[in-house]
């Protein structure tokens, strides 16, 4: 999901930050700025490894889009996914942390990180990817940590509304 939206903005003349723990972040990055630049977009693609389960690879990750752009308008909070599918009993305390960690941690550190600056320039829009799976069968970890992502969304929404920043979920 993150691969194409970075694509499609910088299709269109966005430049995108593209963030992750992998380091096959910065061959994917070149590719989405190589096609740009090809077919003279205007948008571009930077990368940055970081880790956004803590709020330290947040920061970081916002730091170099401002170094990069010197501001962020759009902030994708595009990180989660089950990691394993089982029975609730069947999941021990390690594996529980290790989805809520994955699929609820970078989206809040990813929006704290990223106040700051759309707080200055008074602007700016969030979006959190949540999931139909909150409804979902043997992923009551990865649910409540989507189901979280729908709480914050919720709750920040309100909270910076009437100061310039929208904050939704799709």
């Amino acid at each position: 999901i993150g691969q194409k939206v970075a694509q499609r903005i910088a299709a269109e003349g966005g430049n995108v930050v593209l963030v992750d723990r992998a380091e096959l972040v910065h061959g994917v990055a070149q590719a989405i700025d190589d096609a740009a630049r090809a077919a003279g977009s205007g948008g571009s693609a930077t990368s940055v490894t970081a880790d956004l389960e803590s709020f330290a690879g947040a920061q970081q990750a916002v730091q170099t889009a401002l170094a990069a752009h010197g501001r962020v308008d759009v902030l994708v909070n595009n990180v989660g996914g089950t990691i394993w599918a089982r029975p609730y009993e069947e999941y021990d305390e390690d594996k529980i942390e290790k989805e809520i960690r994955r699929s609820l941690f970078p989206t809040l550190w990813s929006c704290r990180a990223v106040l700051p600056p759309m707080l200055e320039q008074e602007s700016g829009t969030i979006v959190n990817i949540s999931s139909v799976a909150t409804r979902g069968l043997h992923r009551v970890p990865y649910a409540a940590a989507k189901g979280g992502v729908n709480a914050l969304t919720q709750a920040l929404a309100m909270e910076v509304a009437g100061r310039g920043i929208r904050v939704v979920a799709t």
